[in-house]
């Protein structure tokens, strides 16, 4: 395959992850501020912050309204990670693709990307984002299901799933990084109540709030929160399960181009790292550091993988 038809694979793939994650975070902010009189200004801050564009929000706005934030993260063209820029940018990468995906995936897509033009066209009503919000995710679930049940499982297939693994465990670190030090042993003593909502928003921005209480019946603690998101081996918005993803994806490609890769190395090394951390004891691994290193891995694993591949 050509470098840049992989590139346009791996990068639809992360832009439309991306897109639903910033949807699900959306959604947990918006639970958690409606029980707030501050309109849970700090949820807001921190998905701008993890998101890497504070500097240009408050640039252009006063306060960090539930309003002012939703329409930046949802429609403002100047912030390169709004949903409305991602959507098309996703959009853009398929078109250049698009005679490598089933007719099935490439309206999933398209679809999307027009639903989300006309929902984000004026500025969005608070009462009206539930429904833009479950639009996104449902576009990003459809284009998955479309991907699984119609596209032959070859190199096209694991470009596509390499992008969005990569997308989904930076993600997660990134979630984590926000609120490692509610994670850490002494926060149920500290912060009590407050920090169960915390743990709550994160589990939501994730996808995880029902499967969490469904193993751990209910039990929300810490400790329970940090190894389900970090090193849960069925949960697939868990760290340990989207590096397995990826690692997996770059093995069928070693297979089918008959090549050994230098990022499939560095997958299998950071699998093993997190299978060996896993047998400690949660309590001992300094979590700061843990999030810091895996937030550098993933980005050079990125690079590898770009390089490995030819993708430009």
């Amino acid at each position: 395959m050509l470098g840049r038809h992989g590139n346009n694979l791996f990068w639809m793939a992360r832009y439309l992850e991306r897109s639903e994650n910033i949807a699900r975070q959306i959604q947990a902010a918006l639970h958690h501020a409606l029980s707030r009189e501050d309109e849970g200004e700090e949820e807001w801050a921190s998905i701008i912050t993890s998101g890497g564009s504070r500097k240009i929000f408050d640039k252009k706005y006063d306060t960090l309204s539930t309003t002012n934030v939703i329409n930046f993260l949802l429609r403002d063209r100047d912030n390169i990670n709004s949903v409305a820029s991602l959507m098309s940018k996703a959009r853009q990468n398929g078109r250049s693709v698009r005679t490598s995906l089933t007719q099935e995936v490439w309206l999933s897509l398209n679809e999307s990307w027009i639903t989300c033009e006309a929902a984000l066209k004026t500025p969005v009503n608070i009462h009206d984002l539930p429904v833009i919000l479950d639009g996104i995710i449902k576009g990003s679930s459809l284009f998955r299901g479309a991907l699984y049940g119609t596209m032959l499982h070859n190199d096209i297939f694991n470009f596509l799933r390499l992008g969005t693994f990569i997308e989904r465990a930076d993600n997660t670190i990134r979630i984590v990084e926000t609120k490692y030090h509610r994670l850490l042993p002494t926060a149920k003593v500290i912060g009590g109540s407050e920090d169960q909502s915390q743990w709550e928003v994160m589990l939501r921005s994730l996808a995880a709030w029902r499967s969490f209480n469904w193993l751990k019946k209910g039990r929300l603690d810490p400790l329970g929160v940090a190894d389900f998101l970090i090193f849960d081996e069925q949960m697939p918005r868990s760290i340990n399960f989207c590096y397995k993803m990826v690692r997996y994806n770059l093995e069928d490609l070693s297979n089918f181009y008959g090549r050994d890769y230098k990022s499939l190395g560095m997958a299998r090394e950071i699998c093993l790292k997190l299978t060996n951390d896993r047998a400690k004891n949660i309590q001992i691994i300094n979590l700061r550091d843990f999030i810091t290193k895996h937030i550098a891995k993933n980005s050079q694993l990125s690079l590898t993988i770009a390089t490995d591949f030819n993708l430009n």
